[in-house]
């Protein structure tokens, strides 16, 4: 198991300020017991997959399981890993609650969204994601657009707004989506990639059957 320190200040302020951290190698000793765990939900739930193509995937195919991490007890583990409740306690604090988290296989790219359908945007809400593959720029990588993580920023409204419509991205900026300013969070398998329900952010180019699957959490809401 990688050990993970409390986070830095800094890593605290980047997150804040960006609305995105990348933890290399962090899980690089669990990758075969992970994916093994994705290919067994996958194989137990071939009846309770949820197979979409909307819009915002180009209207191609992506495939989802809810409640994914809790279908297996290695990794109904991660929960309560030490190194994701480092992570969670040091961006939430303490008194923060599990918030579900979704199995997803990619035959699709992603156009730019936030993940708050459904999530109240004043509550912060973190996301840990796990990629399974190797991805790059090219082939399917995350980008993001630091900053807009933000409730109040201008900017951050601006883009929200702007983005809501994926069918109508280059219409509004005139160029290819893809074209649009924003980071790639480029990663290998064993990395963690984590960001705020906020964050907007994409994913271009990927190939067929892309795993990924992602453990939310959020600060305490009243009962």
């Amino acid at each position: 198991m990688e050990a993970l320190s409390a986070l830095t200040p800094q890593q605290v302020t980047f997150y804040e300020t960006f609305g995105f951290l990348r933890f290399p190698g962090l899980f690089r000793d669990d990758v075969a017991e992970i994916a093994a765990g994705f290919e067994r939900v996958f194989a137990a739930e071939e009846h309770g997959r949820l197979e979409t193509f909307e819009d915002l995937h180009g209207a191609e195919r992506r495939i989802i399981i809810p409640a994914f991490v809790t279908k297996d007890p290695y990794l109904t583990a991660l929960i309560d890993d030490p190194r994701t409740v480092s992570i969670v306690s040091g961006l939430l604090g303490p008194d923060y609650e599990y918030a579900q988290s979704d199995g997803n296989l990619f035959d699709c790219e992603s156009h730019w969204h936030s993940d708050i359908y459904g999530a109240p945007i004043d509550y912060k809400h973190l996301k840990l994601s796990f990629y399974l593959e190797p991805l790059r720029a090219e082939t399917g990588a995350i980008r993001v657009m630091p900053g807009t993580n933000s409730v109040d920023h201008e900017y951050a409204k601006a883009v929200r707004r702007l983005t809501w419509d994926s069918t109508k991205l280059e219409s509004t900026f005139g160029m290819d989506p893809r074209d649009l300013p924003g980071h790639v969070i480029e990663s290998d398998p064993g990395d963690l990639i984590i960001w705020d329900f906020r964050t907007i952010h994409a994913s271009y180019g990927g190939g067929q059957r892309r795993r990924l699957f992602s453990v939310n959490f959020r600060e305490r809401m009243p009962a």
